[in-house]
C-alpha cells in the first residue's frame, strides 16, 4: 500500500523524493476516495505493515508463539476501527483528514509510532501537523474540481512544503565509537553469555581507546545486570573511564525499585540516567494495578513493572552537553525538552528481529531529530546503529544544488 511504502523503501535504502513524495500523495487520494469499508481496511492494513512485528516479541515468552498472529489481526483491527471512526461520524472528507492527523498525534496506552508526519519524511514537505493537514486539503480541492478551488489548491500544496532553515547543531570536537552488537534476545540473559557479553564489551572500550577516541557509546542493557549492584565491573569501567568516556546500558536497582538505565563513565566518576518513558506493555503495564498484575503475572512470570525517572538526565562530556535517552524514549517529546541538540540513544531491538523495526524506530529518530534539530547517536544491539543529522530543508538542498 502507497501509505506504507515509505517503510519499506527505506528498509532497503531507497529514499528518493520524487518516489517518496508521488507514492505519499497517492496514497492520501486513495484513501479519501475511499468508502467506509475502505478507511477500515486501510487502517487494518497500515496496523498490520506498520507493526507486525510487535508480535514477534511473544517467541520470547516461554510457550506464548500462538499468540503471534492474534495479535498481528489485533493490530489490524485496532487501526482499522480508529480509521473508520471518524467517516461514522461524518460525511466531510475534510473532517475525516482533520480527524486522522489528530488521530495520530494522539499516543494510545503511550505507544506513538503511528504518525502520519513520517509518511513524508523522505519528500520535501513539512514535518508537522499543519503542514500535512495543508496538503491533505490540497489533494481534496483537487477531488472536489471546482475551477475555482484550483488556486486554493495550489496554494495549500505550497504552504506544505518545508521552507524552514534552521541553523543545524555542531558536532562535539571530539571523536565518538558508536557499537552495534548482534546479542541473540533468547541468549542475552544467560549467566554464561553475561560473562561473555561482559568480557567483549571490555574489547570494545580497549579499541576504542587504542584509537584515541573520547567517547564510546553501547547498547541498551550491554550490561545484562544490575550494574550499579556489581563493584567489580563498575570498578574496571570507572578504570577506563581514566582514558575514554563511556555510555553503556545497563540495569539498575535502588530502594526496592527497578530501572532500565544507561550509565555515564568519565575521568573516575560514574553516573546513572535512568528511563523516563517506559515502553507500554513490555516495561509498564498502562492498566489499573490490579489488571497489571494479572498481565505481569502471565506474560513476565510475576515479575514487577519497571520504574520511572522523574526527568532526562544529560551527560557532560568537555563542556560538551549530550541528553540521555533509552530506546523507546529517543522518539518521545518528553526527551526534548528543553531543546538538547546531542543526544545518546541506547537501543535493543532484537526482540524483533528479523523485521523492518529498525527501519520505524530509526524513522521516528530521524522525525524527531528534524522537528527538534539535534543529532542523534544511536548505539544499538540488533540492527541499526548510526549518527542520525536532522532533516535538510528544502531551501538548503536547493542551495546545494545550486
Amino acid at each position: 500500500m502507497a501509505l506504507s511504502s515509505f517503510i519499506y523503501l527505506a528498509h532497503f535504502n531507497i529514499t528518493n523524493y520524487f518516489l517518496h513524495s508521488i507514492l505519499a500523495c497517492a496514497g492520501l487520494w486513495l484513501l479519501f476516495k475511499s468508502s467506509r469499508a475502505g478507511y477500515f481496511f486501510t487502517g487494518f492494513f497500515l496496523g498490520i505493515f506498520w507493526f507486525y512485528w510487535i508480535a514477534l516479541s511473544f517467541r520470547y515468552y516461554g510457550g506464548l508463539s500462538w499468540l503471534i498472529p492474534v495479535v498481528i489481526i489485533g493490530i489490524g483491527v485496532i487501526y482499522g476501527l480508529l480509521f473508520l471512526i471518524p467517516s461514522l461520524l461524518t460525511n466531510s472528507p475534510y473532517l475525516h483528514a482533520i480527524a486522522l492527523v489528530l488521530l495520530s498525534q494522539i499516543a494510545p496506552l503511550g505507544f506513538n509510532w503511528f504518525n502520519f508526519e513520517l509518511i513524508f519524511y523522505y519528500t520535501p514537505f513539512g514535518l508537522t501537523s499543519f503542514h500535512v493537514i495543508f496538503l491533505i486539503i490540497s489533494i481534496l480541492l483537487v477531488q472536489n474540481s471546482r475551477k475555482g478551488y484550483y488556486f486554493l489548491a495550489f496554494v495549500c500544496f505550497i504552504a506544505a512544503f518545508d521552507f524552514s532553515n534552521k541553523e543545524p547543531p555542531k558536532m562535539p570536537n571530539f571523536d565518538i565509537k558508536i557499537v552495534q552488537t548482534h546479542i541473540s534476545q533468547d541468549s542475552k540473559w544467560e549467566t554464561n553469555s553475561i560473562i561473555k557479553h561482559v568480557q567483549e564489551n571490555f574489547k570494545d572500550i580497549e579499541t576504542a581507546i587504542a584509537e584515541k577516541k573520547r567517547l564510546i557509546i553501547m547498547p541498551e542493557t550491554s550490561f545484562a545486570l544490575y550494574l550499579n549492584k556489581n563493584e567489580v565491573i563498575v570498578n574496571k569501567l570507572l578504570e577506563y573511564s581514566r582514558d575514554i568516556a563511556i555510555i553503556a546500558g545497563g540495569l539498575g536497582y535502588e530502594d526496592d525499585k527497578y530501572y532500565n538505565s544507561a550509565y555515564f563513565f568519565d575521568k573516575g566518576v560514574m553516573q546513572r540516567a535512568d528511563k523516563v518513558v517506559l515502553v507500554p506493555f513490555a516495561e509498564k503495564v498502562p492498566l489499573p494495578s490490579f489488571v497489571s498484575r494479572y498481565i505481569n503475572e502471565l506474560f513476565f512470570e510475576g515479575a514487577s513493572d519497571f520504574s520511572e525517572a522523574p526527568h532526562a538526565s544529560d551527560f557532560v562530556i568537555d563542556g560538551v552537553k549530550i541528553r540521555s535517552a533509552v530506546c523507546f524514549e529517543g522518539s518521545r517529546k518528553e526527551i526534548y525538552e528543553g531543546a538538547p541538540q546531542l543526544l545518546s540513544v541506547v537501543s535493543n531491538n532484537a526482540w524483533f528481529l528479523p523485521s523492518i523495526e529498525p527501519t520505524m524506530q530509526n524513522l521516528m529518530l530521524s522525525l524527531y531529530a528534524a522537528k527538534n534539530n539535534a543529532i542523534i547517536f544511536h548505539s544499538v544491539n540488533g540492527e541499526g546503529s548510526k549518527i542520525i543529522f536532522p532533516r535538510k530543508s528544502i531551501l538548503k538542498m536547493a542551495l546545494e544544488w545550486l
